[in-house]
């Protein structure tokens, strides 16, 4: 048996799954979110089976995820626990969180194309972040409805509107900076000042790597928005003594080719346009827009100086380009053709993992029932064999006593040969011991008693009261006569019979058999004589008749 316990543990530890440690891996990530994006992106990647982890904590997995696709600007098209797990989480009282959630729906529903929807999220987090006091977050969900309109919708207007209203919350370099660009789109004077400002703000701040950027923004809308190229070229040159970075001079020195070729000076624009080229190069990637401007500015200084104009290699390159999107759409919707067999082939091993797990524990419970039933089987059958060896031992016992008995008592009508042949069974003791061990074989053997004819004499199960009771006063000292005299109007008969039964050392047991009466039956009737003779709970009622 414990053989089969120890096989049925290791069994249902093969087949089920804990969820415990992936449980354990989303609390860690959990505790993180808001200082390391990255150790909460790479405690996430360890979760294994998030699908059996509980609805609250399943709910927190897929916010975590959508937070950390969002903070690594990966695509959130998948992310769709993110709609569930806004309506929980913005009901709860962590306000972090619940701010965090308007900006996780909003960027989902941005990922979905969903563009109305995304405002108005945004609209109901910046309602929200001030009845809450926060004036930083409902900035920045203003800030987040202006990219949604620029770059979006292409409605400048509407996204100036925006900035403004986030300036009037959050007053910051960004958003000064993205108002001035927005501005300059639509041509307007003031995007210069605002840009300038946000340069200014940066600088001020000590940030050097968004005052770079904002300064060659500033710089170049000098030259589209204001067409003041002097003014442009000694930003750039402002520009070119704070940094080396390639990715920065090399559109740094296109532009200014541009502003010397528009003030007619060619040796220049010729110089800044080979500089460009060369930290171009130096950066080792190539970018479509770069090869054609590099191209395009080629070509206007070659057609001002000589009247020519060759665009051949730029339109070849623009053909590769083609070419190469062509390609790598195939090669993508390819990797979506597999992706998805694999998706369908994963939900088939998981679909089987399932079925297996069920046929495991079916066949450990049906072996678990079949092991039970063959022990249980066993250990009756061997109890039978033991209890009729001991059976049949006694009653040889008894049968070779019984032809040495005493001679019968003269008392003993000698006519009644059924009468004698019940007593002198009773005085072997044959009837006190099937009574005592109330078997299959022993309750059969007592039901043949109970069939022994007696003319006239109407008698329950095994014994005749009529016959035992002068044989209970002959052996008792007149047991039953005075028992008659004292409490013959107080005791039932029955009640009698059981103090006689009792007076000859029947247990409860034996009696119950003799007089086909369950055990609690007995209990009870021991109990209403104890209760009519006025004794204790637990008093001895032979005891207290005797006494």
């Amino acid at each position: 048996m414990r053989l089969l316990l120890l096989i049925a543990c290791c069994l249902l530890m093969a087949a089920c799954h804990r969820p415990t440690d992936d449980l354990a891996l989303l609390r860690r990530a959990d505790a993180l979110w808001q200082t390391d994006a990255d150790s909460t992106a790479a405690l996430l990647a360890q979760v294994r089976r998030p699908e059996l982890l509980p609805r609250e904590e399943l709910l927190r997995y897929g916010w975590l995820r959508a937070y950390v696709h969002q903070a690594n600007y990966t695509s959130m098209t998948e992310d769709s626990l993110v709609l569930p797990a806004f309506d929980y989480f913005t009901a709860q009282s962590d306000t972090a969180r619940l701010l965090t959630s308007y900006l996780l729906k909003a960027a989902y529903l941005h990922a979905r194309d969903r563009h109305a929807g995304e405002l108005a999220v945004l609209d109901s987090g910046s309602v929200r972040a001030l009845a809450l006091g926060d004036s930083i977050w409902a900035g920045d969900y203003q800030a987040e409805k202006g990219e949604c309109y620029v770059y979006t919708y292409k409605d400048y207007r509407r996204g100036a509107d925006s900035y403004r209203a986030a300036l009037r919350l959050r007053d910051t370099a960004d958003n000064h900076f993205s108002l001035g660009i927005c501005l300059g789109l639509l041509k307007a004077d003031s995007a210069l000042w605002h840009t300038d400002l946000s340069v200014q703000m940066a600088m001020q701040r000590g940030d050097t790597a968004r005052a770079l950027h904002y300064l060659r923004n500033y710089a170049q809308m000098m030259v589209y928005v204001a067409s003041d190229y002097r003014a442009a070229i000694r930003q750039f040159h402002r520009l070119m003594a704070l940094t080396d970075r390639a990715d920065v001079l090399d559109i740094s020195c296109c532009t200014l080719s541009e502003c010397f070729l528009k003030l007619g000076l060619l040796d220049s624009a010729q110089y800044y346009l080979d500089k460009g080229r060369e930290y171009y190069r130096r950066e080792g990637r190539k970018f479509v827009t770069a090869e054609n401007q590099l191209g395009y500015l080629q070509g206007l200084i070659t057609y001002t100086r000589t009247g020519a104009f060759d665009y051949l290699d730029l339109m070849r390159y623009n053909d590769s380009v083609g070419n190469a999107l062509y390609a790598l759409r195939g090669t993508i919707r390819q990797k979506d053709h597999t992706h998805d067999d694999l998706s369908a082939a994963n939900l088939r091993l998981l679909v089987d993992r399932q079925r297996m797990q069920l046929w495991l524990l079916g066949a450990l419970l049906l072996l678990l029932l079949t092991g039970g039933a063959a022990f249980y089987y066993l250990r009756r059958r061997r109890a039978r064999l033991v209890e009729a060896e001991e059976r049949i031992e006694t009653l040889d016992r008894l049968l070779a006593e019984a032809s040495a008995a005493a001679p019968v008592p003269a008392s003993v009508p000698a006519d009644d040969d059924h009468l004698l042949r019940r007593t002198l069974l009773q005085q072997l003791g044959l009837i006190r011991l099937v009574a005592g061990q109330p078997t299959a074989q022993n309750q059969d053997l007592l039901r043949r008693f109970s069939t022994l004819p007696h003319p006239g004499v109407d008698g329950e199960g095994l014994l005749v009261w009529d016959d035992l009771y002068p044989l209970i006063d002959r052996l008792y000292d007149g047991f039953h006569a005075r028992l008659v005299a004292r409490f013959g109007t107080l005791l039932s008969d029955k009640e009698q019979q059981l103090c006689c039964l009792l007076r000859a050392d029947f247990t409860t047991k034996e009696i119950s058999v003799l007089t086909a009466q369950s055990v609690p039956t007995i209990y009870q009737r021991k109990t209403t004589i104890r209760k009519k003779l006025g004794m204790d709970e637990k008093g001895d009622i032979i005891g207290f008749l005797n006494a």
